[in-house]
């Protein structure tokens, strides 16, 4: 066994879609563990955004201070709809937000448990959708900043669901939707102001998932609840990874976590 600070797997596309963890700077790529023995004890401790060591985070993966005072946890990042760095309004830090904000970003359709309409920088296609578990996904507009886009995914959410059913997602692949169709309906939901942003490319990105197995009867599994976790990989989609015994791990709603992990 190995100690690190758990970190979300990285993926190539791929059919199906590759995925790699890195430990100590060393990638291994755990699709050639499906079928193998994945153990994971956790040390009781996590390290924050900032670097620190803690018994366990605030909220999310933040201590105290960085989630009330770090540009990573501010409202705006879970609210594109309140972005304001376009309009030179400091939220936290100006200049960290210009970076985040003032880049092309993509307003797109999903489908992961059904329909779902989501938001992404333009650098982060298609590794948002894979980390999402989308079997298709279809790009409606482009914008210059993620405010733009923001407002876009609001308008849509009257429509179109924008969150994930992550049992759901979890527990076989959906039904094929015609993304295209039903794209060409959601532009006219578009508000005017933003119509002249729409992506004229219709094409779908279809995605699969290295998968042998899915689970019946999910279980969660999380750390703060049990320190060891260990069993026989069946699959992995999104950022999960199915054991047998139709349990389930998220591996990014753990990183910063201090483990000891083992594939074999």
């Amino acid at each position: 066994m190995q100690k690190a600070i758990l970190k979300k797997m990285h993926s190539i596309f791929n059919d199906p879609i590759d995925y790699l963890i890195s430990l100590n700077g060393i990638e291994y790529k755990l699709n050639d563990y499906i079928g193998k023995h994945m153990t994971i004890e956790w040390q009781k401790k996590v390290v924050c955004h900032c670097g620190k060591e803690f018994s366990k985070f605030y909220r999310a993966s933040f201590c105290y201070k960085c989630y009330w005072n770090s540009p990573l946890a501010s409202q705006s990042i879970f609210k594109p709809e309140l972005c304001t760095a376009h309009l030179e309004i400091e939220e936290r830090d100006l200049e960290f937000e210009k970076k985040l904000q003032l880049a092309d970003h993509y307003v797109y359709l999903a489908n992961s448990s059904g329909l779902k309409v989501g938001i992404t920088r333009a650098t982060q296609v298609p590794t948002r959708w894979i980390d999402q578990g989308a079997s298709q996904a279809i790009i409606l507009a482009l914008v210059p900043n993620r405010r733009f886009s923001g407002d876009i995914e609001v308008a849509l959410k009257e429509y179109v669901k924008d969150k994930t059913n992550w049992r759901k997602m979890l527990s076989s692949e959906p039904d094929q939707l015609n993304l295209k169709e039903i794209k060409k309906d959601l532009i006219t939901k578009v508000p005017i102001e933003y119509q002249k942003y729409i992506y004229t490319d219709d094409s779908i990105t279809n995605i699969s998932f290295p998968v042998i197995k899915y689970p019946l009867k999910i279980k969660s599994l999380k750390l703060e609840k049990t320190n060891l976790i260990e069993g026989t990989i069946n699959g992995i989609k999104g950022q999960y990874i199915f054991l047998d015994n139709d349990r389930v791990f998220n591996v990014r709603s753990h990183e910063g976590f201090i483990v000891n992990i083992d594939f074999n």
